[in-house]
């Protein structure tokens, strides 16, 4: 599930994931507990910015347009994003 408020993101992210043959839903905002709940995804791919209140307790990527330094756990590039998604899919 990829999420976020920027429409333009939440699509160049999904279209990086399809490009690797993976299933993608985006959502553009943020879902309520019964749509994670009915479209349970595996892992979330959390595009920043993120605007409300979201709080996830399962596996999820940090997404940022703007690298920083200061957070060592955004993905920034495709590479890099595909590359965390196998590792959290290995496991499933």
């Amino acid at each position: 599930m990829v999420i976020g408020s920027n429409v333009r993101t939440v699509q160049r992210v999904s279209s990086y994931c399809l490009k690797k043959s993976l299933e993608v839903f985006p959502y553009y905002g943020i879902p309520n507990n019964e749509e994670v709940t009915l479209f349970a995804p595996h892992v979330f791919v959390l595009c920043l910015p993120i605007l409300g209140d979201f709080r996830i307790f399962q596996p999820y990527i940090l997404w940022s347009e703007q690298p920083t330094d200061e957070d060592l756990s955004l993905v920034t590039t495709p590479t890099e994003l595909y590359t965390r998604l196998q590792e959290f899919l290995s496991y499933y």
